[in-house]
């Protein structure tokens, strides 16, 4: 088992704090994006396929925290990092310098990647358009 210094320590710490924070709202409203998607698929096929879609959000979930696993796994491999499962294990200063490192960027990376995203998401634009004519549409005994 390695021991990281207390600078170390105390960065990972701030990292892990602020990735909490910096990640819940993304959280909190990722389905709720996907029930805009459910009403606009709803608007475009004249088809309500609730379950389809939410179901394809759970599997990217999952996809999603399996890939970030395994290039966590990966980054780790590169930086050298020793698994035991037999006792403790003396990290080299490259697996320690990639954990830190992950800690500190990684969080950065996915803010990139979510501000990116988001910037091209233009859903919420058209959706009172869309919740309008689905209104008049289920007014007149149209799906």
């Amino acid at each position: 088992m390695f021991f990281l210094n207390p600078y170390s320590f105390r960065w990972m710490a701030a990292s892990c704090i602020i990735r909490g924070i910096g990640l819940s709202p993304m959280n909190s409203v990722v389905f709720g994006i996907i029930g805009d998607v459910v009403e606009f698929g709803q608007w475009k096929t004249h088809l309500r396929q609730e379950s389809l879609i939410f179901a394809g959000g759970s599997v990217g979930q999952k996809l999603g925290a399996g890939l970030t696993s395994a290039v966590i796994t990966g980054f780790l491999t590169l930086g050298g990092y020793i698994s035991s499962s037999a006792g403790s294990v003396d990290q080299p200063e490259s697996a320690i310098n990639m954990i830190i490192n992950l800690y500190k960027f990684g969080s950065l990376v996915i803010w990139v990647i979510l501000i990116i995203t988001l910037s091209l998401y233009k859903l919420d634009q058209k959706y009172p358009a869309i919740m309008k004519e689905l209104k008049e549409r289920e007014g007149r005994g149209e799906l």
